[in-house]
């Protein structure tokens, strides 16, 4: 797994009050040894905490790291000697507890070059439970001057242990007229398109901005204009089945989830939706079970079940919705 080198002053907007909370924190000597960043995938957590790492590290006392003393240079090149990266190794989907032990044994050590170490845990839930509990004792006695960041997509699947011993930093989906303005600024999409990408990212707006620079939304035309066709042909499945299988997996799973979620929105609100025919009454209650299936599903895509074979009967379910 490659790993993407530091920026040091990379933020994004809906992130300051956040930055705000850290940097006051830190200029009043309160900050916590142990940060949990938490909060949905696309959101700027892994930037946020990279910011952190950068500053916390970095020898010069400014709002960011100036990115020009020796440390930021060896933070670019993942060359710092006090900074620590745990993720899974390659091939590999859990955070294992040997290598919490080697982090501990390099946390034992003296600093280097700046005045603390760093030591970047992500995506935190990926810990075995024997990595989990060996984390433990560092999170709440850390060596020497230590701060563990925690990077959670899922926080819920952390041992309360673990989370009990951090400071939370919640990040929630930001505002939509701040993201917009900035995926239009940053991607120069008009507004249309911009709160197009964002309706198919489910808000998130990093993962929006991909769609807009990747032209990934097509797809996503794709699957609500396959889902509309079927209710007229529901013997189509296999068809309809077999082309969205070459899309991506996590990215089809989650506009399964979408799309099902805008049709239980208008049979709430009874406003239509400009991709389903008005015309089509279809089972609320079914329909919920469905958005929870194709939830489930795009987490079963690391595993080794079909995910052909879930598709299709997802297909085949959503078909006989038809009141």
């Amino acid at each position: 797994m490659s790993k993407p080198a530091l920026k040091s002053t990379e933020t994004y907007p809906w992130l300051d009050g956040h930055w705000s909370f850290f940097m006051q924190r830190l200029n009043g000597d309160k900050l916590a040894h142990a940060l949990l960043i938490e909060g949905p995938a696309g959101i700027g957590k892994t930037v946020l905490a990279r910011a952190m790492a950068t500053r916390l590290l970095c020898r010069e006392n400014q709002p960011l790291a100036c990115g020009n003393c020796r440390s930021c240079k060896l933070l670019e090149g993942l060359a710092h000697p006090d900074y620590f990266d745990l993720q899974p190794e390659d091939d590999s989907k859990v955070i294992k507890v040997e290598q919490v032990r080697a982090l501990i044994g390099k946390l034992d050590l003296t600093t280097s070059i700046s005045e603390r170490k760093v030591a970047y845990i992500h995506p935190a839930e990926s810990m075995t439970a024997s990595a989990a509990n060996a984390l433990l004792k560092s999170l709440e006695e850390p060596a020497g001057n230590t701060v563990l960041i925690l990077v959670s997509d899922n926080p819920g699947r952390l041992p309360v242990t673990i989370r009990s011993r951090c400071q939370a930093i919640s990040i929630n989906q930001p505002d939509t007229r701040l993201v917009s303005q900035w995926l239009e600024q940053s991607t120069g999409k008009d507004q249309e398109q911009v709160s197009y990408a964002l309706q198919a990212a489910g808000g998130s707006p990093l993962r929006a901005s991909q769609y807009l620079e990747s032209g990934d939304l097509n797809a996503y035309a794709q699957v609500r204009a396959g889902l509309a066709s079927l209710l007229d042909r529901p013997g189509s499945v296999s068809r309809l089945s077999g082309e969205l299988n070459e899309l991506n997996p996590v990215d089809l799973w989650r506009w399964l989830s979408i799309c099902t979620g805008e049709v239980i929105k208008s049979i709430m609100t009874g406003e239509p939706l400009n991709w389903l025919p008005a015309k089509r009454n279809l089972r609320g209650k079914a329909l919920l079970e469905l958005q929870k299936q194709a939830d489930l599903n795009r987490q079963l895509v690391v595993t080794q079940v079909r995910g052909d074979l879930l598709l299709q009967v997802w297909l085949i379910r959503w078909a006989e919705q038809v009141v």
